[in-house]
């Protein structure tokens, strides 16, 4: 018969790793603060920008390039649509020119006609 597990960590306790981990980054926050000291700004990137173009009393080229960089950030860029046309007259696409008709008789005059008193390949 088997009986239930007795002792050991329990649900919701972190383990070992865990521990280490959040201590270590608690010493790694520690460390920064003295460095930066009181005045290290407290928000993320985001933040920052905002509060730099938000701020009438920063040079104006600042506080441009600040929102600029914000921008993507806080409105959703467009995305782009290929346009395709399919329908009852049919599917449209560009059609290369075949080389032998790429000189210039044959793309000025269809099928040989006439321009300007000359026929195509006279010269």
């Amino acid at each position: 018969m088997k009986g239930r597990k007795t002792g050991g960590r329990r649900k919701g306790t972190p383990n070992r790793i865990t521990v280490e981990r959040e201590a270590a980054v608690e010493q790694a926050h520690e460390q920064i603060a003295q460095v930066l000291g009181p005045t290290a700004f407290d928000g993320d990137a985001h933040a920052m920008l905002m509060s730099v173009y938000k701020d009438a009393s920063q040079p104006l080229v600042l506080r441009i390039d600040a929102a600029g960089k914000a921008i993507g950030y806080e409105k959703p860029k467009l995305s782009s649509v290929d346009a395709h046309v399919d329908g009852a007259l049919g599917t449209y696409a560009a059609q290369p020119i075949p080389v032998e008709a790429r000189d210039s008789d044959s793309l000025a005059s269809p099928a040989g006609s006439a321009v300007n008193g000359h026929s195509a390949g006279h010269g």
